[in-house]
């Protein structure tokens, strides 16, 4: 087992460092989009309006000095709330502070960077939304279709590094601060407009503003979502923040700047500038909502994993990459030696936790016996899914300290969603076994009924089949609502072709619940004699007396007569006749008589008629006046040695009693030991046993000589009659 860990750990080790070397950077994405036929003059206006904040948003590993961080820090602040900070909101102030945090730690922006930006991708999503669009007006529908769909894959790619490049943004300072001239510039202009709101200089200056603050609001809660990320928030936070970002975006409305441009009285090129900046405007407002949407249905992507902001194992990662003396980017210490450690940590616990989840049962149990084997047994059941559990568990962590500082990628988030609702489902069913065999255990010294767990457990196993079931769906993203309401007739048929099977699960509750037998109970139903063996939600299986195994469905136990021979407390009826002679005297008779029943009214194993044997149990002494007691109970013991009658070659007593015990082994016993005595008693009396015989009575019997005298007459006629057939032929013979 050790070198078999030993070689895993080592493969998983390989494996990571080689991901790592092959993923250092995210993958360039294609182009996807042809040039558009906007106009020189349009890309300039676009380029300034739109894609400042996207120049200062990017993606790199190295590091500028640490000098003076903290004072180019408050002058970026200062800078950024225009020296204001007491006329400024906590969350302004919060925004600047992050942001002033984030320029001074990253790197100056270089041209040869091949990494693919944030601002990048959200541009490249705008581009496919703004050809989508163009697509839709096409008259030819079936190329249009297939483009189209080319295109949203295209843009699903796009949104699935999203997550990653949310973590991995740096913020160039020379681009910061043109950001910020540039807007204040815009706000300068806008005041001096003011007495000019329906001109073409304003009405431009406000669509270029506006886009920059639904620009700001969105890149600064993508900025927001890092640090939370980084700092290990809640799920629920996390998506607060998007919700409430894609909230304000949807609220605001800019059809007034619309119904304004539309009014102007302008030239042709000053009307196509302004229309291109409003369709521009609204393209941005659709492609931060189709990002924050899918941020928000995907928010466990932005949540780290428990353990890892549990453990701080940023810190652990970054510490050990600085005693490291190889370089982070060709083998990464930080990240390969707490992927072992939790690997083989977590695969040594398994047993420690199956001992611990016993524990917790014996204190539900609150049996203070202790049997080892049932502890073995119930831990050696919980140990397997446990470590499955527990391995996969390591995993997910281990996925996470190898994509940090970046989150795991979605696909890798949906498919643990499955199997840790998969192996969850089964250590449950594992629990409830182990349970059940601790209850099975207690029960079966109080001769309890077995069935009734076995059923339960067995419809536990169910909930839980079915529960992990729908899980699953809803972790695929399947409304399971919209399945259920779409059953219809479709449930209807699925109900018409199970109808036997819900009948006997029907029929297996009313078994239960009527207790007409119990497991190990000895029954004959139909045609079928012998032990119950288990009672399930479909069928009953029965061992014959042969030693077959039959299976009765429900449905059919409860529509046959049940017998059931086990369900008695005292008496296990002997009936026998004994026969004597004819020979023997009447008093003779009712001299055995009388010692029998003697001899049975004081054997230890006879049921004694004198005795009230239902009314010494307590269950049953306050229910005497609304049920016989002996019947329900199943006691017997009534005992008659009578003359019965004169039968053809005997006369006839009849012992009629009950055994105290019904077990057969020991009613055999009994029996013979009455047997036996009633014989001494025959024979202490010197009374024969009759058998059957018969008697032949002849009337007349014929003289001997007579049988003799024609006896020999018979013999001579034969003689004369053989003699005369001689001579004939001998006569034949001289003729020829």
């Amino acid at each position: 087992m050790k070198k078999f860990i030993t070689k895993f750990l080592l493969i998983i080790s390989i494996f990571f460092i080689g991901l790592q070397a092959k993923n250092t950077d995210l993958p360039k994405v294609d182009e996807v989009l042809t040039e558009s036929n906007q106009t020189e003059t349009n890309k300039t206006e676009e380029v300034k309006q739109n894609s400042v904040l996207s120049g200062i948003i990017k993606q790199s590993t190295d590091q500028i000095s640490e000098e003076n961080k903290t004072a180019e820090k408050e002058k970026l602040v200062e800078f950024l709330t225009d020296g204001k900070e007491a006329n400024k909101s906590e969350n302004e102030i919060t925004i600047a502070e992050l942001v002033a945090e984030k320029a001074v730690n990253s790197p100056k922006k270089t041209d040869n960077s091949n990494k693919q930006s944030l601002g990048d991708i959200v541009k490249e999503i705008k581009d496919i939304n703004i050809k989508i669009d163009l697509l839709k007006t096409s008259t030819d529908a079936n190329k249009t279709a297939d483009e189209i769909s080319s295109l949203q894959s295209t843009k699903e790619s796009l949104l699935f590094h999203i997550p990653s490049a949310i973590t991995n943004q740096t913020v160039d300072e020379a681009a910061l601060i043109a950001y910020l001239t540039n807007k204040k510039d815009l706000s300068k202009k806008l005041s001096k407009l003011q007495n000019r709101k329906n001109s073409f200089d304003y009405i431009d200056a406000n669509l270029s503003f506006t886009a920059i603050e639904i620009g700001e609001n969105f890149y600064s809660s993508l900025l927001k979502l890092e640090y939370m990320f980084k700092d290990g928030r809640k799920e629920s936070e996390i998506k607060k923040l998007i919700q409430d970002t894609l909230l304000n975006l949807q609220i605001k409305d800019f059809s007034n700047i619309k119904n304004k441009i539309d009014e102007l009285n302008i030239k042709d090129d000053q009307n196509a500038t302004l229309n291109n900046k409003y369709s521009n405007l609204i393209s941005n407002k659709k492609t931060y909502e189709e990002i924050l949407s899918y941020l928000s249905k995907n928010t466990n992507l932005l949540t780290g994993n428990a353990l890892f902001v549990g453990l701080n194992l940023k810190f652990i990662i970054d510490y050990i990459n600085d005693l490291s003396p190889f370089e982070a980017s060709a083998i990464n210490l930080g990240k390969i030696i707490p992927i072992i450690l939790i690997m083989v940590l977590l695969f040594s616990i398994r047993r420690f936790l199956a001992n611990i989840i016993y524990f917790v049962f014996t204190l539900f149990n609150k049996n203070k016996e202790k049997n080892i084997e049932i502890k073995t047994q119930v831990v050696d059941l919980i140990k397997k899914p446990l470590g499955v559990l527990l391995i996969a568990y390591g995993v997910d962590i281990c996925l996470s300290i190898f994509y940090y500082p970046s989150p795991v990628p979605l696909i890798f988030n949906k498919a643990f969603g499955v199997i840790f609702i998969l192996l969850y489902s089964w250590l449950v069913i594992e629990i409830i076994n182990g349970y059940g065999i601790i209850i099975i255990s207690k029960l079966a010294k109080k001769s309890s009924r077995k069935e009734v767990l076995n059923l339960v457990v067995k419809i536990l196993y169910i909930v839980v089949v079915i529960v992990a079931f729908l899980l699953i769906l809803t972790k695929m993203g399947i409304n399971v609502s919209a399945i259920v309401a779409s059953l219809g007739i479709g449930g209807l048929a699925v109900a018409l072709a199970t109808k036997d099977i819900i009948a006997n699960l029907f029929a297996s509750i009313m078994v239960l619940f009527d207790n007409s037998f119990s497991q190990g109970d000895w029954i004959v139903v139909g045609n079928v004699e012998g032990t119950v063996v288990e009672t399930g939600l479909r069928k009953t299986t029965i061992r014959t007396f042969d030693n077959s195994l039959v299976f009765v469905p429900n449905s059919k136990i409860i529509d046959n007569n049940i017998i059931n021979w086990s369900r008695r407390k005292v008496g296990r009826q002997i009936k026998m006749f004994l026969g004597l002679n004819y020979s023997t005297p009447p008093h003779m008779v009712e001299q055995v008589i009388k010692e029998i029943k003697e001899m049975l009214y004081t054997h230890p194993g006879i049921a004694n008629p004198t005795k009230k044997d239902a009314l010494n149990d307590m269950r049953f002494k306050y229910r005497q006046s609304i049920v016989s007691l002996d019947d329900l109970a199943g006691y017997k013991n009534n005992l008659f040695v009578t003359l019965d009658k004169f039968d053809d070659s005997s006369i006839n007593i009849m012992i009629y009693c009950f055994t105290k015990s019904v077990v057969w082994a020991e009613f055999l016993d009994v029996k013979q030991d009455v047997m036996i005595k009633m014989m001494k008693i025959l024979e202490k009396n010197k009374v024969g046993f009759a058998f059957p015989s018969k008697s032949v009575y002849i009337e007349e019997t014929p003289m001997l000589k007579d049988i003799i005298s024609v006896k020999d007459n018979g013999d001579k006629a034969t003689e004369t009659k053989q003699i005369d057939v001689d001579d004939k032929n001998d006569k034949n013979i001289n003729k020829k």
